[in-house]
């Protein structure tokens, strides 16, 4: 984490496993957005990933999970913490954000993507619907384009998510969004925080029910045979088969 002129960047760093949420940088990403989210001095939170990545998911190699526990105890903290702040939210994507680190992108209040970058649902590859709040946030930023990519799964390019006003495509996306980040906290601040509270009221004010009821979706669904041969055959690097149970 730097931090600078009221401006600090997060960096996921796990570039060989393109930064793939284990617990471990989960734990440390949340303690991360915590300590910022109670620091005055800082107004706005870059968020990237190192390597050629923003962030590819959920780590699927840690073997088995409680997705309930997970879900509740770490992605959905995160998510509150980015939503909730009184502090503005850039994401810088490089490269692929995938599952869960979509969810982060798109939890965001603001996007730069570079032109190769990408946004990938994924989770139906394992044979769960998507979680850490996509569902809830994504349909309120995109409307209609949102129910194909959440109910059959598929992924939205650089200039995909341009289009739709999701993000905007740049060549650098660490510069712009620092860029965009210094200018937003030497403006007005507190207009841009209160202008905040109210987009959460309109858009987001019910997100706290919905995520408990995603989570108890997704516990049922990782109890599934689909989930276990989804995991396997991600391990396995082959094509999963699944069987509807």
């Amino acid at each position: 984490m730097e931090s600078k002129e009221g401006v600090a960047k997060v960096t996921l760093n796990r570039p060989e496993r393109l930064n793939a949420l284990n617990s471990d940088l989960r734990g440390e990403l949340l303690k991360t957005l915590r300590t910022l989210n109670s620091d005055a001095s800082i107004k706005v939170v870059v968020i990237t990933g190192a390597g050629k990545a923003f962030c590819s998911g959920a780590d699927l190699t840690a073997g088995p999970v409680d997705v309930m526990d997970e879900l509740t105890n770490s992605f959905h903290p995160i998510l509150r913490e980015i939503r909730g702040s009184e502090k503005i939210y850039v994401a810088a994507v490089n490269g692929v954000a995938a599952g869960a680190g979509m969810s982060i992108a798109v939890a965001c209040d603001i996007r730069f993507m570079s032109k190769d970058s990408r946004l990938v649902t994924a989770f139906h590859r394992i044979g769960l619907a998507p979680d850490t709040g996509l569902a809830y946030i994504l349909p309120k930023l995109v409307g209609a384009k949102a129910y194909e990519l959440l109910l059959l799964g598929g992924e939205l390019s650089a200039q995909d998510a341009a289009s739709l006003g999701l993000a905007k495509v740049v060549e650098d996306p660490v510069q712009s969004a620092v860029h965009m980040a210094r200018e937003v906290s030497s403006g007005p601040f507190r207009a841009f925080v209160a202008s905040k509270k109210m987009l959460n009221l309109t858009l987001f004010c019910e997100m706290d029910q919905f995520l408990r009821y995603e989570a108890a979706l997704q516990a049922s669904l990782s109890r599934t045979k689909d989930f276990n041969e989804g995991v396997r055959a991600f391990q396995e690097k082959r094509r999963p088969v699944y069987r509807g149970e």
